[in-house]
Parts: C-alpha cells; structure tokens; sequence
C-alpha cells in the first residue's frame, strides 16, 4: 500500500461518520415547537415630542405590534421575538436624558401588559426589548423573557453595548438562562453582543439551547453578508439554535448547523421554523461521533488557556488607542440619531441649491460635531467632491526605499502640477474663523497681545506692530548674543494626526545672517511631550520623528538667510558619516543631503519681506512600510515633496506638536561666530490642520 493510498483511506474514515449525520440530519424531532422572528418596519417615536406625546406614539406602535403577536398566533407559534427597541424609544431617549425617567418605566410597562397579553391570549412565548431604568437608577438596554401566561419569567441585561451606547447606559454584568418545560433552556442577546464571540459561549456553556436575538444588525463589522455569516458562524460554533429578529429586515432562525432554516418576508414579516430545540447537534469526526457534540466541544475546551479573556487591560489595547470617551461618544451618538441627521439633510439641501460656499461650512461643521460618525464619514465624502483635492495628493510620486523628491520643473509650461493650490484659506478670508474649522488644530494671529493660547514659551517673544496681512500684531524673536538663544513658543495637540500641515507667515531682519533651528513639527509619546524632539546626535528609536523647515546656512557658499529645507529625524536617517552622529538629515532639492545639488535651484528667502511658508508630514501606513512623506510651500507654490520614508515603528505615534522657534547658539569662538550681535525673526497667522492650508485669502 503505497502512501497515496493510505492518506485516501484516512481521509474517507474522516469523512463517513460527517456523512452519515448529514443524512440523519431529517429523522423527525422529538420535540417539536413552532418558533417566530420579526423584522418590524422602523417605528420611531420622533424626539422632539413631549413626554405625554411620546407615550402616545409609543401607544400607537405597540398596537400595530400586537397585530404581528397575532398573527405570529394564527399561525400557531409557540415563541415569537420582536427586534431591539422594540417600543421605538431609542432617539426620543437620547435627545431627552433629562426627561426619560418621565417615560421609560411607562412604556416598559405599558408595552410588558399589551405585549403579554397578546402573547398570553395565544399562550405564546414572547421576547420584547427596551432601554429601561432599573431599581439601581440606571439605564439599561434590556431583553424581556414572557412566559405562555404573558408574565414575565426573566430579563438580560445587555453585557457589550457599543463604546458610544455604554456612554450612556450601564452594562450588564452577567448572562442569565432560563429553563422551561418545552423551549430547553432559553436565553437571549441583544445586537452588538453577538458581535463579541464569548457572549454566545458564555450562554452555551450556561446550557443554553436556544437564543433569542434582538437586534438592529448582523454579528460582524464588515461588508457585503458577512453579518448574516458571523451569525451562522454563531449558532454552529455553539451547537445552538439563533432566533434572530431584526428591524426592517433580516428575521431568520439558524440551526446549531448554521443553517438559515428560515427567513422573514417584506415588512412586518415573519421567519417560522419548526424546530426541536434540543435537536441536530449531531457530529464528529472517524473516532468519536456524537449525537450533541456539545458533550466533547466544552470538554475539548482548555480554560486555563483563557485567562487573557477576562483581562481588563490586554496588551493590544495599548496599541489601538480610542480618541473619545464613553461619555463623549455616547453624547454625540445621542445627537447624531436626532438633529444630526436633520442637520444633513440641510447640509446636501445647500448643495443641491447651488450654495457650495456656505455647504462646505455646514459639512466642515458637521465633521467636527459628529466625529467617527457616519454623518462625519458623509460629510468628508461630500467635501472631497466640492472642495479640490490636496495638491501632494494631486502630484505623481514613486515612494522607494529611499526619500526622492518629485520636482516640478520642466511641468509648467504643460499645464500639469504647477505647485499652485486651493486650501483651507479660501474659505476664511483674512483667516476669520479658520480657528474654528473640524480640521483645524490651532490657530493664532497673536491679536490677542499675548501667548495664552500656546503651552509653553520661552526666551525672548515680543509683540510688534507689523502685519503681513490684516490685524495689527505679530510676534518678534529676536536672537541677541550674550544674553540669550532666541525664543519659541510651544503648542500640543494630543493625539494628534497621522497628517499635519503648519502654515506660518515669516520675516527676516535685514541684517539677517544664521539660526540653528526653526519651525518643527513633531510626533511624541503620549507620556512625554519631550520625547518629539529626541536627541542631538542619537538615531530615533520609534518614540518620535520631526521635521523643521528652516534655511540652511553656510557662510560662503550661500546668502544669508540660507536655503529653504526641510530638516529631518526619522527610522532610516542617514548618519554623519565623519562623526557617526546623527544630526539629522536635510532635505533640498533634488533630494536630501547637505547642500543643494549642481544645476538645482535654490529657494533663498527675501530679508526684510514677509512670505506664507508652509510645510507637512504624512506618518508611513504600517511599521514596515516606507511610503511617508513631507513637503513644502513657499507663498503657496511647492518648492519640495520627498516621498519613501519611513518615519515610526509605531502606528499610534501621530504628529501631535508644533514648535515655533528662532534658535541659535553662541560658540565662544570669534573666528566661528557666523551671525552678529542681534537678528530678529518675526512671525504672524500661524495655522496647524489636517490638510493644505495655503496663503491667506485677502
């Protein structure tokens, strides 16, 4: 017997056993009952009624509900379940906190007696859904277990809400079963539960035979079906049955097979199975075959195994941080069920009327109202449409190992990336308002006479009168030697972005000469704010990068104030190769290295004349990918764009900081000092965002 044979004989041991159940899988049940799901149409109590018309809406929809309870009887069911929110309170609760003590225990009760009764008449089980106020004072999403009689056997408390459910409702600490005479043992979960695998487990290893499901959603993030194959992934990695009631549509019954043994029509329609509840969990494998494979999966189990399971802070929690709190999360889900989608439709109503200007507000409003919201996600997509696209987006580039810039002479003349672009400015005109723009990080035109705005400051800022467009005040830092290094002024922004943009306006003293460093952006540790800059002479380690633009001087070989570069410390620096330092590594054009190269032109900034500088950083997209990038403007024209580098090791390190800066330092050493005893730089109308900025519109 040659292997081949051997491998085909096992194969077929496998397989028979697996053949036989699914041939067996008809035999007649031993205890057959008639089970119902519904997908009620969407019956929302409107959330700017007051408390005493809200129970009337809640009256109206709980008495076309008691249609499909009867109906569910005609057609002798024995159980029925209805989707979550099942009285259609949801919105009306979260736009009324303050008033849904007022309404929820009325409703409750009122839908627990009409609800029950109707179930009672046709001796009916019946599983209904509400948020509901507890005797603890706290709200909770709840699932309600009536018996045949219409009274209540038992409630769930859901356990997983949502981030921005758990916001404003308490969870529930524990999953309750319950035993009767014909259904096995029942037990119910409410919508996003099923999402979490363990919450399924958990009532299978409780004895649960059958789960009655409420909800408004399949049991995976994702698209196309994957939902409804989480679902059947559910039932069969239990062995139990899933009675699924979904509002709209979606109703079905899954067998611990994971077979969809029915679904519900149109709407208000009902899935109807004839089920044995404690039937088809037959399987195996070719040595050991059993009629409920319960008995071996849960003793298959290695619970010792587990215990990261029930840990409250596992280690991938530190790597996939959240930026809104429950609390935070919950409000805008409130806001977003009610006058948010109001606040849409208004939004996309400017659009089709023509007004683009005062659209592209409202949705740039909405964004920053409504984060991580599909109204945000909407908003975003709609701006995208109305707004010209980032013009790094717009630029053709070939990300390598290595940083290269895409340079855009030669293009001019062909009508293709003449570095000219549209940004967030053209909205704002003089910047008025632009602080409170969604994309907008900071923002200051130093009116205020002072640095409150900034998180730190230090050595010498003075306001002055000198404006390059409109106000009246800017910010000096003069550098004078023998008494200081210059000044800076520091502002954070935790936590920050993936991409960044800071936009400034400059001028250089007409005696200008040098600095050391200049304007930066950074990325830093949430636990040191520090960490962004690193250290001279030190390759960064994955705790930080940065980038500065700034000139670059170097006495006689270029005027005064320098070459316009960006200044650079990321993962795969080059290091000074005399020194074996890492002093970080400049970025001219053509490409980066110490110098502009032959035949290159070199951007030398004007003295005494203000100019709109700007510049960005685009974190790479995963830890082995080298496809980040940087680029700047000068007077709204790109002078540079280096693509290929890879600046973090780190997908939660976001460029979090701007660093407003005039530094030099002092060598002791005449025959080394290149810059005189005082040179000031002045600075105005700076600007950090998500995306291109671009010159103040006058």
């Amino acid at each position: 017997m040659n292997i081949k044979m051997r491998l085909g004989w096992f194969v077929s041991l496998l397989t028979f056993p697996l053949l036989v159940s699914v041939a067996g899988a008809g035999a007649a049940p031993t205890n057959t009952v008639r089970v119902a799901a519904a997908q009620a149409v969407r019956r929302v109590v409107d959330f700017r009624l007051k408390p005493v018309e809200a129970l009337a809406a809640v009256e109206k929809n709980l008495a076309e509900l008691e249609r499909i309870v009867e109906r569910a009887g005609e057609a002798k069911c024995d159980a029925l379940v209805l989707p979550e929110d099942t009285p259609g309170l949801l919105n009306w609760v979260g736009a009324n906190e303050s008033r849904a003590e007022d309404v929820l225990p009325k409703a409750v009760n009122r839908m627990i007696d009409r609800l029950g009764s109707a179930a009672a008449r046709n001796k009916m089980y019946l599983v209904v859904c509400s948020d509901m106020i507890e005797t603890d004072g706290a709200t909770y999403n709840t699932a309600f277990l009536l018996g045949r009689d219409g009274k209540e056997i038992g409630r769930y408390h859901k356990v997983c809400p949502t981030w921005p459910e758990a916001g404003v409702r308490q969870r529930g600490s524990s999953f309750p079963v319950f035993p009767t005479p014909d259904l096995g043992t029942a037990a119910m979960l409410i919508c996003y539960d099923l999402v979490v695998p363990e919450t399924a487990r958990c009532l299978a290893l409780a004895g649960a035979d059958i789960i009655f499901f409420p909800t408004m959603g399949g049991a995976a993030i994702g698209d196309d079906d994957i939902g409804v194959q989480a679902l059947r992934v559910r039932a069969a990695e239990n062995f139990i049955w899933l009675v699924v009631a979904q509002r709209g549509n979606g109703a079905m019954i899954i067998s611990p097979q994971g077979k969809i043994v029915a679904q519900a029509d149109g709407p208000d329609g009902l899935a109807i199975a004839d089920i044995d509840p404690c039937g088809q969990r037959e399987g195996g494998d070719a040595l050991n075959w059993q009629r409920d494979m319960r008995a071996r999966l849960f003793r298959e189990r290695n619970p010792e195994a587990f215990r990261i399971l029930t840990d409250t802070n596992p280690p991938v929690l530190a790597k996939v941080p959240i930026d809104l709190t429950r609390q935070e999360s919950g409000r805008i889900m409130a806001r977003a069920l009610t006058v948010g989608e109001e606040e849409f439709k208004r939004a996309d109503g400017l659009v089709g009327s023509g007004k683009t200007d005062e659209a592209i507000i409202a949705f740039e409003r909405l964004r920053q109202a409504y984060p991580a919201t599909w109204i945000d996600r909407r908003s975003q997509e709609r701006l995208a449409q109305l707004i010209p696209r980032d013009p790094v987006e717009e630029m053709r580039s070939n990300s390598t190992n290595r940083a290269e810039f895409v340079s855009l002479s030669g293009r001019a003349d062909q009508g293709e990336g003449r570095g000219e672009a549209v940004g967030l400015s053209v909205k704002y005109p003089g910047d008025a308002g632009i602080a409170g723009d969604p994309d907008v990080f900071f923002a200051d035109n130093f009116e205020s006479g002072d640095m409150k705005k900034w998180d730190q400051q230090r050595g010498r800022v003075v306001f002055a009168g000198d404006k390059p467009n409109s106000g009246r005040w800017c910010v000096q830092m003069p550098m004078e030697r023998g008494q200081n290094h210059g000044g800076d002024a520091i502002k954070w922004f935790l936590p920050g972005a993936d991409a960044v943009y800071a936009r400034f306006y400059v001028k250089f003293s007409p005696d200008y000469q040098y600095n050391h460093h200049f304007a930066c952006l950074g990325a830093n540790q949430r636990t040191n704010k520090w960490s962004a800059f690193g250290k001279a002479g030190l390759k960064p380690n994955g705790a930080y990068y940065s980038t500065g633009m700034e000139p670059w001087f170097a006495w006689g070989k270029n005027p005064p104030p320098g070459e316009v570069n960006l200044y650079a410390y990321y993962l795969d620096m080059e290091p000074d190769r005399k020194m074996d330092k890492y002093w970080g590594n400049g970025f001219f054009p053509p490409g980066p290295g110490k110098g502009t190269a032959a035949g290159a032109a070199r951007i030398i900034p004007p003295l005494n004349q203000w100019q709109c500088w700007e510049f960005m950083i685009q974190a790479n997209t995963a830890p082995d990918k080298a496809d980040g990038k940087q680029a700047m403007w000068v007077d709204g024209k790109l002078v540079g764009e280096f693509t290929g580098i890879r600046w973090r090791n780190d997908l939660d390190l976001k460029v979090n900081c701007f660093w407003l800066q005039h530094y030099g330092y002092d060598e002791g050493d005449p025959t080394k000092q290149s810059w005189k005893d005082s040179q000031s730089v002045w600075f105005d109308d700076v600007v950090v965002a998500r995306r291109y900025v671009g010159p103040m519109k006058r």
